[in-house]
């Protein structure tokens, strides 16, 4: 049985590669959902919020199948499932829609008057994006990605249909906490709770003080 840091270790990388693998993706479609007028928009939209709709464990299954050894990724990538890296996939996929959201709202906020000033100097739109957009939206950005990042390391379902629940391989925290419950080992399961508890508050606080102090900046500016 892997030991208590172990496990917080490998649910922090799992998370951290998650968080990673989910901002360019996320700012792309951020950017795609407020900037465009297309008619494709409104099914982007429901294509990247079905997760929220979905059981986890549909979304692990459909992983499963897809990076599978029956599945039409299953030869080329043969090893992803059940592995820590299938942790960091499926917490990605299952925290991506919670990510996209809290970018949405923070890029709403950008004055498109700044955006379009920038372009008529002759500004690109990769650099417009860069040195305007993104900078403007930075609290909501920061705080997408604290959220995605708490929300990948709370993330079960998905995960243990995907990685599995191998000790020191594909255990993080919430399913070592199923593992120690099963066991009748409550007093292992609380102290893995506690963490949880301490890591979630954390997040949370830090993820409401980026949102406060960007709407204080905002109303300042009025």
């Amino acid at each position: 049985m892997a030991s208590n840091l172990e496990i917080i270790l490998l649910s922090l990388q799992a998370a951290t590669v998650a968080t990673l693998m989910m901002l360019p993706a996320a700012l792309f479609v951020s950017l795609f959902l407020v900037r465009s007028r297309s008619r494709w928009r409104f099914l982007v939209d429901l294509f990247v919020s079905m997760p929220l709709a979905l059981p986890p464990v549909v979304i692990g299954f459909a992983l499963l199948w897809l990076f599978g050894g029956s599945g039409p990724f299953g030869d080329s990538l043969r090893g992803v499932a059940f592995s820590w890296f299938a942790m960091s996939l499926a917490a990605a996929v299952v925290s991506f829609p919670l990510v996209v959201r809290s970018f949405v709202a923070g890029l709403s906020q950008v004055d498109r008057r700044l955006e379009l000033a920038a372009k008529n100097l002759g500004a690109g739109s990769v650099r417009v994006a860069f040195t305007i957009t993104l900078p403007l939206a930075r609290r909501g950005i920061a705080a997408g990605l604290l959220l995605g990042f708490v929300r990948a390391i709370a993330e079960f379902g998905a995960t243990v249909v995907f990685a599995g629940n191998i000790p020191g391989r594909t255990q993080g925290i919430p399913s070592a906490i199923f593992s120690r419950i099963s066991s009748g080992d409550f007093d292992a399961a609380w102290v893995l709770a506690a963490v949880s508890i301490v890591i979630g508050g954390a997040a949370l606080v830090l993820h409401n003080m980026l949102l406060s102090g960007g709407g204080i900046k905002r109303d300042s500016r009025r």
